[in-house]
């Protein structure tokens, strides 16, 4: 089922996926799901974590995490059979969107670029597809929708905005992904189209 991303509560490629060909099937290549993301300032506790993943539990699902300490944010994934999304309570430091989304950190070597970066972004003139552009410490957090935006887009207009400043950047990857984003992303930063959910060789492993 093809969703439309939605948002719930308030308010040259740098991501390292190793691809191999082996054309077999994987448990991992979940068909007939839907998902949920929810990025989190800061840490969130124990009791908030277990309240997440009760969640995903209770629909037959999972909860998938990434902590971020140096970009102060986190981001739960919820992968759930397909249906109606559940109701979840966001609280005021949280917003949920209703689809897998990319979360990416950028800082710049130069940090007088950090304010172009927020505004071309996170202001009206920003590309389809990007939910949020935030601060974080010495970088910037752009949240966007893959399904309506390009991830070489982002990039570029990064990357476009640096060169002003002559600055270089350090890149990381916040968010979990489904496996058919990290097939996408493997494909367009190898230029491989080939690459398929059943040929990347971390989602034939089942963890």
């Amino acid at each position: 089922m093809r969703r439309s991303c939605a948002i719930r509560g308030s308010v040259s490629p740098s991501i390292d996926i190793h691809a191999e060909f082996f054309p077999v099937e994987t448990t991992n290549a979940r068909c007939n799901m839907v998902y949920l993301t929810i990025s989190i300032a800061g840490n969130p506790d124990d009791s908030r974590r277990d309240a997440i993943e009760a969640v995903a539990q209770a629909r037959g699902g999972r909860a998938l995490w990434r902590f971020n300490p140096s970009a102060g944010r986190s981001y739960a994934l919820l992968e759930l059979p397909d249906g109606d999304l559940p109701e979840v309570s966001i609280a005021p430091t949280e917003v949920a969107y209703e689809t897998a989304v990319i979360a990416w950190a950028v800082f710049p070597t130069v940090p007088e670029a950090l304010p172009f970066l927020y505004a071309a972004l996170g202001g009206p003139g920003r590309p389809v597809g990007v939910l949020a552009c935030r601060p974080c410490p010495q970088g910037a957090i752009i949240e966007w929708d893959p399904d309506s935006g390009g991830i070489e887009i982002i990039m570029r207009l990064v990357d476009v905005e640096l060169r002003r400043f002559c600055s270089g950047r350090r890149a990381e990857l916040l968010s979990p992904l489904t496996p058919r984003l990290s097939a996408k992303i493997a494909a367009s930063g190898m230029s491989a189209p080939e690459i398929a959910v059943d040929r990347i060789l971390e989602l034939l492993i089942d963890v």
